[in-house]
Order: structure tokens, then sequence, then C-alpha cells
């Protein structure tokens, strides 16, 4: 068949699975703190659903295969499904973006299972601050994971910290110092303006990453790091001798949507090519029928339909969470 390719000529080589819209932390930029409606089980896609989908999608050039949720520890024997993608398809490559939480308990199945790395959401490291945003999160439970993943063999190890103006930005040595020490990447991110992102005014603001990477290089002596692009939107610098490097993942500041390279199936079975916009295909039940064809017409479709970019600079907002998006 021929390569995922939308109307802009940008051929898609990743797929972003969720399995839940579920989190065990209810983080300021990504969920309220109640009142937010879940799937519910009849409607979440089975593992062999989901096997099934990626198994297509690989048959039509994917390569990249990235679990997300919700908090993906949150479904019940995960490393399972690790097992049916990685024994069951021709995936390249399997990851995993958790908040940890769960991770110690899970990180040594994980990796028999076949998962190939993992990504760890953690916006601070300093405890009040991290249970601040998360609302109830405690930081030592995310160390046990990502000691735990560093035990299982996952390296590098990598942490996605959304940085704010005037609540964590003053951490960015303590980063920086953690991947000079360690085979860590951490990757910073801007705030975007989906669900409750949109609504970040009374815990932090904007943060721009291109103006702190320009900083960052004069006043700690950065040097593009190799390869100074790597498989998603993040680009790396780091300290020279330095076992980690420092990502910069800039949608706002500097958009990369000229190279995105990447589409989201949800856990209930819709297709989103482009996360700003709430528009989507659903291929439920074409995966439920095991429709092969109609599957991959759906992606196709959702290629054709695809945007240019987002329009976020210009007051453009995602109504729809990220947790229900697939991060």
């Amino acid at each position: 068949m021929a390569p995922l390719t939308d109307t802009f000529g940008r051929v898609h080589k990743s797929l972003r699975v969720s399995v839940t819209d579920r989190c065990n932390l209810r983080c300021r930029y990504c969920m309220p703190a109640v009142g937010l409606p879940f799937a519910s089980r009849d409607e979440l896609l089975s593992f062999e659903d989901l096997r099934f989908a990626v198994d297509v999608a690989v048959s039509l050039g994917v390569d990249n295969i990235r679990i997300t949720g919700g908090e993906p520890l949150l479904r019940r024997e995960l490393p399972k499904l690790v097992t049916m993608i990685a024994d069951g398809t021709q995936a390249a490559d399997i990851a995993m973006t958790t908040n940890a939480l769960l991770l110690h308990r899970h990180a040594e199945a994980l990796a028999e299972a076949g998962l190939d790395r993992v990504n760890i959401s953690l916006d601070s490291l300093r405890p009040e601050r991290f249970t601040k945003i998360t609302r109830h999160g405690i930081l030592a439970d995310v160390w046990r994971g990502i000691e735990a993943a560093c035990d299982a063999g996952f390296s590098p190890i990598r942490i996605n910290a959304l940085l704010l103006d005037g609540f964590n930005d003053d951490e960015v040595a303590d980063w920086l110092a953690m991947t000079e020490e360690r085979e860590i990447d951490v990757r910073f991110m801007e705030l975007m303006p989906i669900g409750e992102g949109a609504k970040m005014g009374r815990l932090g603001e904007f943060l721009n990453l291109t103006d702190l990477k320009d900083r960052m290089v004069e006043e700690y002596g950065l040097v593009p790091a190799d390869p100074e692009v790597g498989n998603g939107p993040a680009r790396y610098w780091k300290r020279p001798d330095a076992k980690g490097r420092i990502g910069f993942i800039t949608p706002m500041s500097n958009s990369y949507c000229d190279s995105c390279s990447r589409m989201r199936l949800t856990s209930k079975g819709q297709l989103r090519a482009c996360l700003a916009y709430d528009d989507e295909v659903d291929i439920s039940e074409a995966i439920r029928e095991r429709d092969r064809e109609a599957v991959a017409q759906g992606f196709r479709r959702a290629l054709r339909e695809k945007p240019a970019g987002h329009q976020w600079r210009d007051g453009q907002v995602t109504q729809t969470g990220m947790s229900a998006l697939g991060g």
C-alpha cells in the first residue's frame, strides 16, 4: 500500500494509541477537579481491537506506536497488550507515556513484554509543587517508578515537564543537573490551549521555550545534541559531556506542524489526525468488525481532512481535553 501521506505531503509514521481516558491524577492543565465524564467499559476498544488497529496502521507504513491514556497503567494487564503488539504486528518501536505512579509494579513486565521506551510526565521536582499541579500526586511515588524503569533496562528515560512562567520555571537548573548525572532526557513543553490548558493563568503563565532555549545556550553553554532531532517534535541540546539531554517542545513559539507525522487513536476508536482540532473519524465499528479495508480508509480519510496546522496563536481553543485525546 502507498504510505500514509496527507494533502501537504507529510508522511505519517507515528500512531498514539490511547487505552483509557481515565487517570489517577487530576493535573490542572489536563482535567477539571470534578465532573469529567469517562468512557464506559463497553465503549473502550479491547486489546484485540487495539492490536488489529495497530496491525492495519503498520501495514500502511506506521512504525512507531506509543501507548497513552489518560494513564495507561490503569488499564488492567497492560503488558499483555504490549506483547500482542510486539508479537502480532511489525511495529518497529513501542513506547508508552505514563505518570509513573504505578510504574514500579509493572516496569519489569512491560520490558519483558517488548516495550522499548517510556516517557514520564513530571512537572516539578519539588514535592509541594508536584502535589499542587496534580492536585493530589506524591512525588516519591513517581521516583519509585523512575527507578523501577531504570532497573528494568529502559534507557534513556524521558521526562516530559510542562514549564509555566511563575510556577516552576525556576527549576530549570535542577532539571539540567539531572541530565548531567544520569542518562535521562528532560523535555520541556509549552502550554497549549487544549481543554483545561486554556484556563491556566491562575497557576502560571505561558512560557516561551524558544526564548528559554536561547537563554540556556548562553548561560549554560548548551550545544546541539546528537541527534538534534529525535523521533518526535523535541529539539535536543545538552551540556558538553552530560549523560542526558534537554529537549524543547515548542508548538506555540516555534511550530513544527509542517513536519508533523503522527496520528491519535482514542480509547473509543476515533482517529484524530491533528491535536489542535476537534475533528475525528470514527473507525470503532470497522475495527470491531475486523474490516481491514474500512480501517485503512479511515486512516486515509483522516489525513485527507488534516489541516496544515493549528491556529492557537490566533485564539483557537481545542475543546476536547487532553486525557480524552491520548496525550
